[in-house]
């Protein structure tokens, strides 16, 4: 069998990548997913650019891969998933092969390599490889098209390449090839995702035990440290150096030396080529292979991170999706950097309860101005940057965001009694250790190899999003009591349980190799670490994040999957009986506990076959708006499915969709003013050097006791002054800043204009108001915030405006223009009607019957929701709350207006749609139950009513168990199940019995309220 061996490892190898293939193949989502998927799907297929810090090489694959989809526009998404599938499989299988050929070293220590030992050796491979194969997270990315499945490829490639120079440099002179192909693995990996350069030190480590016989402590330190600072040379210097270089020459050639644009790109690109020519030839000469090696390998880097020059290709292009318009070699810098989203501490910073003492300037930020023939500065950044009181500054700043959500969490969950005083060091490692490390990271381990509660994001709670094993007493110490558990926890697609089993064998393997192997042993613990640990420690998670992240620490879940590969040789090896016969036992009893568990398991969370949701519902969107309108959006989720939607399969171009989270941006102000495909510009009044980066970024309220109110177009008239007369100063002098006197506001109506774009309903003809009132209840304006009053101030009613209806839940959301919005689908409509809402009623707008009846019977469609065996995580069923309130505000709608034919219609589908089996009812879940009330139709609402009250009553008792600081634990979801109890006999009480207490004491669903939450002391 040795003589075969090479043979057999290829064989079985490429079998596991079929398997591989074929799992994620069938599994995959065969349209747009929800978060970042459809804006890569977007920037793929038309060579766009994404957000920062970019992927060209991963656009590059995926428009290539879309090629195959041979112009079917609705195939193009499946053919960018397929590659994440794709490359997920050959993640597999060079994991095999790493587990191989560690594995072979391995079982050497325990003797000759017999045909026993091979079987074991293979066996432990295909269990090692199928695991990581089935494990939640690594299948969770092989089904979407994003950047994290390419980037596990590469890191996969990056570590098999090391054990391959490894395997070679005793008998072969152009080993080192090995180093240089891995340089360029890393330059290449910039271009999706920066994943592969925490396998540096793991590297680094394996060219020192080879090249170093004599490892002493010392020695093992010094290599260690060594490994580390060459992460971080590359990673935040090599990189940024070079785009600094090129930046600063161009800059200095055409600025100080007058000559073209482009001069310093190319006179940079001639150095560094000249540069490495003469360092090869000198190194060539002296016979220095480490050096030349050296030279080639940061040669290679950079050539790899050439895929960026895509970036700067297209975006000069000004293509419709542009983000950071990174045109030249400075922006681009910035846009690598992430400068968009701000900076924050990781070894050494402010606490979130710092004061800010001072501001210091930030470095300028230059523009080319091609009349001028030179670049140009189009923010100072004086006084930019915040100076923290030193007191609140420290190390390892863990605690460190002061975002008003955040803080909150930090003084909740870390125990902190007094925020004015310094954060100390201990508070600060126990938050690391609890919710970083704990809550960021182990949690997800324990997902990949113990199993996992369900899909809800966990905020500390009991009964969403913990890991669990299936073993209920062990289960039960974290997590109270484990039986009668209610009907939507238990049979949750994602309640996925393996016994610990993968856990066990890979713990098996790391201690056995540990013993026989250490060496190779903390080479594997390196990359476990740096991939896990590194990444918690780096990315310094806020509380708490808008979804889960266990995807980002997908390469230590691929490092212990090493590990359970070497479990079963460990197995086998520590049984007295050894034999092929024995060998092939233990490979199929842990292939069928460990990854055919995983895959049973987890099948039917992670298969997104036939799943068309975020798709339709981005067609639902847009459809919500009239031809030629304006949707502000605000998130990624009723984003960059839009993108999708008319980028990729042409749908509804004539909507012009704007992000508010990037009108914050120049650059994005400057594209909403260009025309893309059937949408018009958006009329903004604002010229780019009234709005450019560092000018007018936020204007500050002062109180000078105007009277009155101000016709809107005269306010942005008073914030477009370029003279003292709104400026005041700040920051001790250093900076300008505009101010505006006035918050109330006037917008003036022309009815005419009005009736003559139709832009309201004809029944509201005459309710138009003569003008608007704006009262603006804030102290402070961003840019945002500006671009949306002169969009209103200029507004003309030739473009309807609308809002998703996931911009917010409150009036400042809504820029407190919500008393006159119109509710049509997933959007409000901003209409000159007064739509004032009464009382405490929490929804927005008025009900624009006939359009909305339209939209949601005859446009909208669901994405096969409601199909069994189509699974909607959690993310896919937040959208499951809006759709339950609008299909419930119209029916509602319909019946007060004695529709209650059409009102019925419209509540079936809903229920046809949003069944409860797959769908928990809810607080969405009672405009629903009051539509069927008002419609007449009591039996049917009785009937979800009672459905409702069997699963609260299942809840209420399985909180009946538990005990002391459990009890408290599950006391928010305690409270949440009251509430909905006395809800429902609210509503009872008010359609049923008409308010009669006496009668309603005497209703059925009045005595199970009683009965249920009598135990619990809250009835």
């Amino acid at each position: 069998m040795l003589s075969n061996y090479k043979k057999l490892n290829n064989l079985l190898g490429w079998l596991v990548f079929a398997i591989a293939t074929v799992t994620y193949f069938i599994t995959i989502e065969p349209t747009v997913s929800f978060w970042d998927c459809g804006e890569y799907i977007a920037t793929s297929v038309k060579l766009q650019v994404g957000h920062p810090p970019g992927a060209p090489l991963f656009q590059l694959m995926g428009n290539f891969a879309s090629q195959f989809a041979f112009g079917d526009v609705t195939e193009q998404a499946k053919m960018v998933n397929l590659l994440s599938a794709a490359a997920s499989s050959f993640t597999v299988l060079f994991l095999f092969w790493t587990i191989t050929a560690l594995g072979r070293k391995f079982l050497l220590k325990f003797g000759e390599l017999t045909d026993g030992r091979i079987v074991a050796l293979m066996g432990g491979a295909i269990v090692g490889a199928l695991a990581y194969t089935f494990s939640d997270s690594a299948w969770f990315s092989a089904v979407e098209g994003e950047v994290y499945a390419m980037s596990s490829l590469f890191t996969a490639i990056a570590f098999w390449a090391i054990l391959k120079w490894e395997n070679e440099i005793d008998h072969s002179s152009r080993a080192h090839r090995w180093l240089i192909f891995i340089a360029y693995m890393i330059g290449l990996s910039i271009g999706v995702h920066i994943l592969v350069f925490l396998t540096i030190p793991a590297i680094v480590m394996v060219y020192f035990y080879k090249t170093d016989t004599k490892i002493n402590n010392t020695k093992f330190i010094l290599y260690n440290v060594i490994g580390i600072l060459i992460l971080g040379i590359i990673f935040a210097a090599i990189i940024p150096f070079v785009l600094w270089t090129f930046g600063k020459l161009e800059i200095f050639m055409v600025n100080s030396l007058g000559m073209p644009f482009n001069s310093g790109t190319i006179f940079t690109l001639i150095l560094i080529g000249g540069g490495a020519a003469y360092g090869l030839r000198y190194t060539r000469k002296k016979d220095s292979p480490i050096w030349n090696t050296l030279i080639l390998s940061v040669l290679f880097i950079i050539l790899g991170y050439s895929t960026f020059v895509t970036l700067a290709v297209r975006s000069n292009a000004n293509t419709p999706i542009d983000e950071n318009n990174p045109e030249d070699a400075m922006s681009l810098l910035a846009y690598y950097k992430r400068e968009q989203y701000g900076d924050f501490p990781v070894f050494y910073g402010q606490s979130f309860n710092a004061p800010v003492v001072d501001f210091k300037d930030g470095n300028p930020v230059y523009r080319r101005d091609d009349e001028k023939g030179e670049y140009v500065i189009s923010d100072d950044r004086k006084a930019s940057e915040r100076v923290f009181d030193p007191e609140y500054v420290g190390l390892f700043p863990r605690m460190w965001n002061d975002d008003p959500a955040s803080v909150p969490n930090y003084k909740k969950y870390a125990g902190i009694t007094n925020d004015k005083e310094p954060i100390p060091l201990s508070k600060n490692i126990k938050w690391f250790f609890n919710y970083q490390v704990g809550h960021m990271w182990w949690r997800y381990f324990m997902w990949n190899f113990a199993g996992r509660q369900n899909d809800e994001q966990h905020r500390f709670e009991h009964t969403k999003g913990n890991w669990i094993s299936g073993i209920k007493p062990l289960d039960e110490i974290r997590l109270g009591p484990q039986s009668n558990l209610p009907y939507h926890a238990k049979n949750n697609p994602a309640r996925n349980v393996y016994f610990m089993l993968p856990l066990i064998l890979g713990l098996v393997g790391a201690v056995v190799h540990y013993q026989k192997a250490g060496k190779d042993a903390w080479v594997v613990t390196l990359f476990f670490l740096l991939t896990g640990l590194a990444i918690a420690v780096y990315l310094n998670h806020k509380p708490f994040e808008p979804r889960e992240r266990d995807y980002a620490y997908v390469g230590s879940f691929y490092a212990f999957s090493i590990w359970i590969g070497l479990g079963v040789m460990a197995v086998y090896e520590l049984l007295k009986k050894q034999s092929t016969g024995v060998a092939a036992a233990v490979s199929v009893v842990c292939l069928v506990a460990v990854p055919g568990l995983m895959a049973a398991q987890n099948w039917d969370d992670h298969d997104r076959s036939n799943r068309y949701v975020a798709r339709d519902i981005a067609f639902a969107y847009l459809d919500s708006c009239k031809p030629n309108s304006i949707l502000f959006t605000n998130g990624d989720n009723d984003t960059f499915p839009l993108w999708y939607a008319q980028e990729i399969e042409g749908y509804r171009t004539d909507v012009r969709i704007i992000n508010l989270s990037l009108l914050n941006t120049d650059w994005y102000i400057d594209q909403a003013k260009r025309a893309v495909y059937d949408a018009d510009p958006v009329p903004f009044s604002f010229e780019h050097d009234q709005y450019k980066q560092g000018t007018r970024d936020v204007i500050y309220f002062q109180d000078r006791q105007v009277p009155g109110r101000w016709d809107a177009k005269d306010f942005i008239r008073w914030v477009k002054l370029d003279d003292k007369q709104n400026k005041f100063t700040a920051f001790g002098g250093q900076k300008e800043l505009i101010y505006f006197p006035m918050r109330r506001l006037r917008v003036n109506i022309d009815k005419e204009a009005v009736l003559a774009n139709n832009a309201v309903l004809p029944e509201d003809t005459g309710r138009i108001v003569d003008y608007i009132d704006w009262n603006l209840k804030t102290q402070v304006l961003s840019k945002r915030d500006l671009m949306v009053i002169d969009l209103i101030a200029e507004n003309d009613w030739t473009r309807p405006i609308y809002f998703s209806v996931t911009v917010g839940n409150s009036s400042k959301s809504f820029f407190w223009l919500d008393d006159y919005f119109q509710l049509e689908g997933l959007a409000y409509r901003f209409v000159p009607v007064l739509n004032k809402r009464e009382g405490n009623n929490p929804d927005f707008g008025k009900i624009a019957t006939d359009v909305m009846y339209d939209n949601l019977m005859n446009k909208f469609e669901m994405g096969n929701m409601e199909v069994p065996g189509v699974y909607l995580d959690e993310t896919n069923r937040r959208v499951i709350f809006n759709l339950r309130n609008i299909y419930g505000r119209l029916a509602e709608d319909l019946a007060e207006r004695g529709r209650n034919e059409e009102a019925m219609q419209v509540l079936e589908r809903a229920m046809e749609k949003m069944p409860e089996s797959k769908y928990a009812y809810d607080y969405f879940m009672f405009n629903i139950i009051e539509g069927y009330y008002k419609a007449g139709a009591q039996e049917e609402a009785r009937e979800i009513i009672n459905t409702f009250a069997d699963r609260l009553e299942e809840e209420l008792a399985y909180y009946q168990q538990f005990r002391g600081k459990d009890r408290n634990k599950i006391q928010a979801e305690m409270n949440a199940a009251a509430s909905y109890f006395r809800m429902i006999v609210q509503l009872v009480n008010q359609f049923e019995h008409k308010g009669n207490q006496q009668s309603m004491s005497q209703d059925e669903i009045y005595q199970r309220y009683v009965d249920a939450l009598r135990p619990l002391g809250l009835a």
